[in-house]
C-alpha cells in the first residue's frame, strides 16, 4: 500500500513535508493522558507527560525499555 492510503494531507503546502516511509510505532500503554514528548538525542530516550498520573515517563531507546522519569512531576506538559 501507498502512503496515501493511509494518511490524509489536508493542505497541499505541506506535502512537500512529508515523510511517506514514515511509520507509527506505540510505545507505551498505560497513561490517562499523555503529551509533550520530547527527543534527547544526546541520551537516545524520549520523555513525555502523563499529566492526570502526576508524573513524566522516559523510553529508552537503548533497550526499549519504559521507566519513570519524574514522579511527581508537578503536572507538568509542553517538554520542549
Amino acid at each position: 500500500m501507498a502512503a496515501a492510503d493511509y494518511y490524509e494531507i489536508l493542505d497541499p503546502r505541506f506535502a512537500r513535508l512529508f515523510n511517506g516511509s514514515a511509520q507509527v510505532e506505540r510505545l507505551f500503554t498505560g497513561c490517562r493522558w499523555a503529551e509533550g514528548p520530547a527527543w534527547f538525542a544526546a541520551g537516545r530516550y524520549v520523555v513525555w507527560s502523563d499529566i492526570p498520573n502526576n508524573r513524566m515517563l522516559r523510553y529508552d531507546e537503548t533497550d526499549g525499555s519504559v521507566s519513570v522519569f519524574r514522579q511527581p512531576s508537578g503536572n507538568s506538559n509542553g517538554n520542549t
